[in-house]
């Protein structure tokens, strides 16, 4: 029968320790008492018994409550608590004449803990014939002795055990002390080490944008010089050429314009995957408005039918690579469309468990399943021979995608048209 703390106490917790380890197991009642006020914190067994009561009845009420009438014995204890020293005294009850009478016996002594004065521990004897019961009494204290050496041999031991157990961790605390110090010092050196490979990338980068900005500046403008000295050729001397001469003219016309498109696609290219893409909360909506405002011109000219519908969520996404990526894959619905069908395209939006899919169906080409894993390499062309285009659009859409944290693929059939789709994170 071990006591919980009571709550709202606050109890020396050796009181409580020392109580459970001399009384628990003695024959005799005893309790212990804390305090001027001499609070009852522990009860044993046999004290309970006595009483007649539950232990949760005892602990935690004033000595005095549960022996109203034995003022001599709160006396001895106000005494033991003042003093400091040990008290006994036996008293016999006041009752009718009895051939037996009734004693109660006490034996009052100080507990200390660390040298301090923690409390009382009190042994109540009840008995109707005290002499009798002195053998008994004197017996179960020698038992009380007994146990209370067993008990200190045994709290020596634990005690050997608890020193071991304090240097072993000593030892474990220094061996983690040590390895933390080397996983500090190799975490500034890697991150050292990261710093100085960051800023070399950063200086890669730099000149990157320069050669880009270079290939922009530097080799379109003589693209343009090609394209139009050629379309001057045919213009002005168109008489003078044959056939050949004419074919040749625009040859370099389209190789010229051919070239100017991958150039361009290049720079798209490079600018998605170097700028900086910071993710807001984007209107689909706004997107699809804007990147069939761009395609308007082709629509009409290939009457073609499109169709979008809503509702259009928020999505987390950087707005201006986000109408790229639906601008390209428009644009390819369009353009592979198969001869004498007006191009179909479809642009909707559903709502998955943590992300938005969009979807670009068509009614076009459709796709290999053999190709499908490769359209979104760069310079892929799987109908270069009867479309134009420069293979980096669909690596456009790619890279675009994966910036904003989404993934990107296709559901196609040879002939039945492709169903291309991204998922971005809801907003």
């Amino acid at each position: 029968m071990k006591p919980e703390p009571t709550a709202g106490t606050n109890h020396h917790p050796d009181l409580l320790s020392l109580s459970l380890a001399i009384t628990e197991h003695a024959p005799l009642p005893m309790a212990t008492l804390e305090g001027a006020s001499h609070i009852v914190r522990y009860v044993n067994p046999p004290f309970c018994r006595l009483m007649n009561k539950p232990l949760e009845q005892l602990v935690g009420k004033p000595f005095c409550e549960l022996l109203p009438e034995k003022d001599q014995c709160v006396t001895l204890l106000d005494r033991v608590f003042r003093t400091g020293k040990p008290e006994s005294y036996t008293e016999q009850e006041h009752s009718e004449p009895n051939p037996n009478p009734v004693f109660w016996s006490y034996s009052m002594w100080p507990v200390l803990a660390d040298e301090r004065f923690v409390g009382v521990m009190i042994q109540v004897t009840e008995t109707a014939n005290f002499h009798e019961e002195t053998l008994a009494m004197n017996e179960a204290l020698m038992l009380g002795s007994v146990r209370q050496h067993e008990f200190t041999e045994a709290l020596e031991n634990l005690n050997a055990q608890l020193r071991v157990e304090i240097t072993e961790r000593k030892r474990v605390e220094e061996a983690l002390r040590r390895a933390q110090a080397q996983l500090a010092d190799h975490a500034s050196r890697l991150e050292h080490a990261v710093a100085e490979r960051t800023a070399e990338l950063t200086a890669t980068n730099k000149q990157l944008e320069a050669f880009v900005y270079s290939i922009a500046h530097d080799l379109r403008a003589p693209l343009r010089a090609m394209q139009g000295f050629s379309t001057m050729l045919v213009e002005e001397a168109g008489a003078a050429l044959n056939e050949t001469g004419k074919s040749y003219a625009d040859r370099i016309n389209k190789a010229a314009q051919f070239m100017d498109a991958l150039l361009s696609d290049l720079l798209d290219f490079s600018r998605i995957n170097q700028q900086r893409v910071e993710l807001t909360a984007v209107n689909l909506q706004t997107v699809v408005e804007s990147a069939l405002s761009r395609l308007q011109k082709d629509i009409q000219e290939k009457n073609a039918r499109v169709e979008s519908s809503g509702p259009w969520p928020l999505v987390l996404a950087h707005e201006p690579t986000l109408t790229q990526v639906l601008f390209n894959l428009a644009s390819n619905a369009l353009k592979f469309a198969a001869q004498d069908v007006p191009p179909r395209v479809q642009l909707r939006a559903e709502q998955r468990a943590e992300c938005i899919r969009m979807w670009v169906e068509d009614n076009g080409l459709g796709i290999a399943p053999d190709h499908q894993d490769q359209i979104f390499r760069l310079f892929t062309r799987l109908q270069g021979e009867k479309y134009t285009g420069t293979g980096i659009g669909l690596a456009i859409v790619q890279i675009g995608v994966e910036r904003m944290g989404g993934r990107v693929g296709v559901v196609s059939t040879p002939g039945q048209g492709s169903r291309f789709w991204f998922e971005l994170r809801k907003a």
